[in-house]
C-alpha cells in the first residue's frame, strides 16, 4: 500500500488513486486553514411465542428530549442547572443567526484571551469551554446556547440471551459474497464518508483511495479503530459492496467508541464539503441535538445521502441521526432473512440488511465476524455508492427511490417497525432491466404482536411479485399444523406488488410446550419459468418461549 502524508492527513491507495486523493487532502487543508483562521444490513423458523412472547415488544426508552435544545432564555451563569441527561457538562455549543455576529463573537472571544474549542463555519457554530462562556456573554451577539452530547457506537449485540443468539444464523461471508458480486457499478468516482472510529491498514484496502481526518486527536488509525475498519470493508475494498469507491474516513469516535455531537456534526459538514456522495454513520445518541440536526439538513440540502445504524438496544425508537427524516435508517437481519432481535424497532426504519456474522476486515489485519446494525448500514451505503457510480447524474432522491423499489417485503405487509420498508435484494437490483423475468415469492408468514395464547388468531401469508413481468394467476396453498391445505387463487400482481391471505389458527397455550407450524406453497402458472422456485415455499414454527 502506498501512502502520502499531507499536512497531517494520510492518503493511501494505488498510484491511479493518489491524484484524486491528494486533491481531496488539499481541500481538507484549505478548509482547515480557513477554520483555524477563525478558530475554527426454503424453511424459515421464527422464535415466535404465544401472546406477547411470540414476538417480544421493544422496550421503550424514557423521554430524554423534553428539554429545550437551545437555551437562549437561560442566564449564562445558570446554564449548568439545566443540564439534561447525556450532555457534556464542561462545554457549550453556541449558535449564531448571522455570519457577521458569528465572526464578531469569535473575534471578541480571542481579544478576551479565550480560544474556541472548535467552530463549524458553515453552520455559524462555536464550541466553547465554560470559562470562555462566562468571560463573554454570547447572547450579546444574538447567540443561542446549547449543550454538546455524548455519541456512541451501537452496543455490541453479544448481550443477547444465549437461547436467542443460538436461534439466529450468521452469514459467515464477506459483503461481496453476500451481495453476489458487483451490484450496479463498482463504486468508481464515488467518495463515501465513513464517520466512525477510524481505520487501520488492511490488505482489503490496497487498491482503495483513502483520506483520513482525525477529529478526536489521537490518530485516525489509533487503538479502537477496528469498528471503523470493519464498517469501511463492507462499503469498499476487495470484499466490499462497491469495491472501487473512495473513502473519506473521519474519526469521530475514540478507542472506547465514544464521541460527541460537535465532532459528529463537524464530520458531516466536512464530508459534504469535500465531495462525499454518501455518508455512513454507525453511531447514535438518544438526544435531538440541534447541531447534529442542522448538519444533517446541510448535507441533505447539498444532495448528499446519509445512512445510519438503527442501533442495537432493543428500544421502540431510533437514536439520532437515524431518527431524522433526512437520514436512511438501517436495521439488521440474519442469514435466513429474520429480524436479528437486538435492533431498535420503528416504522421510521428504511432498510433491513445483513447484520449477523458478516466477515469483515479486523483491526489486527485479519478477519472478524462483525454483527449489529453497524454492519447493516454500510451494506446500504455501499449499494448506493455502486448505484451512483453506474449513473452519477441521477439525483440522490431518485437513487434512493430506485433502491426502495426493489426491496423484499418482510414482516407485516408494507412498512413495519421490525423490517421498515423491507430487505435489500441485490439480485433484484441487478435483474431490474431483464424483460419477462418471473419470480413469485412468499415474503413472510406473519402473526400479529397482539396474538394471545390459547386463542384463535389470524395468520397472514404475504406474497410478492419480485420479477419484472405481470403475473395474472397463481395458486397459494397454506397448511396449518396437520390440517388439510387451504387453497387460494391469486389474481393479477404487478412487478414489486404485494398481496396477502389470512388463515385462522388456535395458538398454543402458555402451559404447553407445543409448537404451531404454518407452511405455504406457491404454484404460479409460469412455475417452470420461475427463476427462484426456492422462495415459492416457506414454513414457520410458532412456539411459546415463556413470558417476556
Amino acid at each position: 500500500m502506498q501512502a502520502v502524508v499531507l499536512s497531517g492527513f494520510v492518503i493511501n491507495g494505488s498510484p491511479m488513486k493518489l491524484f484524486r486523493a491528494a486533491l481531496v487532502a488539499l481541500c481538507v487543508v484549505a478548509v482547515g486553514a480557513m477554520i483555524v483562521a477563525m478558530l475554527s444490513q426454503a424453511v424459515r423458523e421464527h422464535d415466535a411465542a404465544v401472546a406477547s412472547s411470540f414476538r417480544p415488544e421493544p422496550h421503550e426508552l424514557p423521554d430524554l428530549n423534553s428539554h429545550t435544545d437551545v437555551l437562549s432564555a437561560e442566564p449564562v451563569e445558570r446554564v449548568e442547572a439545566a443540564t439534561p441527561p447525556g450532555a457534556i457538562t464542561d462545554e457549550r455549543v453556541l449558535y449564531f443567526e448571522g455570519r457577521s455576529d458569528y465572526l464578531a463573537y469569535v473575534d471578541a472571544l480571542l481579544q478576551a484571551g479565550h480560544a474556541p474549542m472548535g467552530v463549524v463555519d458553515e453552520l455559524h457554530v462555536v464550541r466553547v469551554s465554560l470559562d470562555a462562556l462566562h468571560a463573554l456573554d454570547p447572547r450579546h451577539f444574538g447567540a443561542g446556547v446549547d449543550f454538546s452530547y455524548t455519541v456512541e457506537r451501537p452496543a455490541p449485540p453479544e448481550v443477547l440471551p444465549p437461547q436467542v443468539a443460538g436461534e439466529l444464523r450468521a452469514y459467515g461471508e464477506s459483503a461481496r459474497q453476500i451481495c453476489g458480486g458487483i451490484v450496479d457499478g463498482d463504486g468508481s468516482g464515488v467518495l463515501v464518508g465513513v464517520l466512525d472510529s477510524g481505520i487501520v491498514t488492511h490488505a482489503q484496502f490496497n487498491d482503495v483511495g483513502i483520506t483520513y481526518i482525525d477529529l478526536i486527536g489521537d490518530g485516525a488509525a489509533a487503538t479502537g479503530a477496528g469498528h471503523g475498519t470493519s464498517v469501511a470493508s463492507i462499503i469498499s475494498g476487495s470484499e466490499g459492496v462497491a469495491s472501487a469507491a473512495e473513502l473519506l474516513v473521519v474519526r469521530v469516535l475514540d478507542d472506547e467508541g465514544n464521541g460527541n455531537s460537535f465532532h459528529a456534526a463537524e464530520g458531516i459538514v466536512q464530508a459534504v464539503d469535500l465531495g462525499a456522495r454518501v455518508i455512513n454513520m454507525s453511531f447514535g445518541l438518544y438526544y435531538d441535538s440541534a447541531l447534529v440536526r442542522n448538519a444533517v439538513r446541510y448535507a441533505d440540502e447539498h444532495g448528499v445521502i446519509l445512512v445510519a445504524a438503527a442501533g442495537n438496544d432493543g428500544y421502540g425508537q431510533l437514536p439520532y441521526p437515524a431518527a431524522y427524516s433526512e437520514v436512511l435508517a438501517v436495521t439488521a437481519v440474519d442469514a435466513a432473512g429474520r429480524h436479528a432481535r437486538f435492533p431498535n424497532q420503528s416504522e421510521e426504519i428504511d432498510f433491513a440488511a445483513p447484520g449477523l456474522g458478516v466477515m469483515a476486515a479486523g483491526e489486527d489485519g485479519g478477519l472478524v465476524q462483525f454483527s449489529g446494525t453497524s454492519a447493516s448500514a454500510p451494506f446500504v451505503s455501499g449499494t448506493l455508492a455502486s448505484m451512483i457510480s453506474a449513473q452519477p447524474e441521477r439525483s440522490a432522491a431518485d437513487t434512493i427511490a430506485l433502491l426502495q423499489r426493489y426491496l423484499n417485503d418482510a414482516g407485516a405487509p408494507g412498512v413495519d417497525p421490525r423490517y421498515g420498508r423491507g430487505l435489500v435484494d441485490w439480485d433484484r437490483l441487478r435483474e431490474r432491466g431483464a424483460a419477462g423475468l418471473v419470480d413469485l415469492a412468499i415474503a413472510d408468514i406473519y402473526l400479529s404482536r397482539e396474538a394471545q395464547p390459547g386463542t384463535t388468531m389470524p395468520i397472514e401469508v404475504i406474497v410478492q411479485n419480485r420479477g419484472t413481468v405481470w403475473l395474472h394467476t397463481a395458486q397459494l396453498d397454506v397448511t396449518v399444523g396437520a390440517l388439510e391445505p387451504i387453497h387460494f387463487t391469486l389474481g393479477s400482481l404487478g412487478p414489486g406488488q404485494v398481496t396477502s391471505r389470512k388463515v385462522y389458527a388456535q395458538l398454543p397455550s402458555l402451559d404447553t410446550g407445543e409448537m404451531l407450524q404454518v407452511s405455504a406453497r406457491l404454484l404460479p402458472t409460469e412455475l417452470a419459468d420461475d427463476v427462484r422456485q426456492e422462495n415459492n415455499l416457506k414454513a414457520v414454527r410458532f412456539r411459546q418461549s415463556g413470558q417476556q
